[in-house]
């Protein structure tokens, strides 16, 4: 399992798309979460970080789902979230992934 911390990407994420501006969630599904989960099943430590929008959050942990990353991967990342500066990050990805989930099984 590779864990990933989002402070190594960016201790300051920016907005959802890359065209928006640095550091945003497009850029990190697309440059590190995508790559590590081809190869592994992957951990998130949100922690360190000086907050995260929304749009961010959505783009990357829902944009995985949109983007055709396989379920079971999902699921076990899921499980492995962690933040202990604030846990609601992990209640929000959970929520943002779920909703991309419903929204492809229709």
């Amino acid at each position: 399992m590779k864990n990933i911390k989002v402070k190594d990407f960016s201790k300051y994420p920016g907005p959802r798309y890359i065209r928006l501006g640095d550091f945003s969630g497009e850029e990190f599904r697309d440059n590190v979460l995508i790559p590590a989960l081809q190869d592994d099943y992957v951990s998130v430590d949100f922690g360190g970080v000086y907050g995260y929008g929304s749009s961010f959050l959505e783009e990357a942990f829902g944009g995985l789902v949109r983007k055709g990353v396989p379920e079971e991967k999902i699921t076990f990342l899921q499980k492995h979230l962690q933040c202990d500066d604030d846990p609601s990050i992990v209640l929000e990805v959970q929520k943002y992934i779920n909703e991309a989930l419903l929204g492809i099984k229709g």
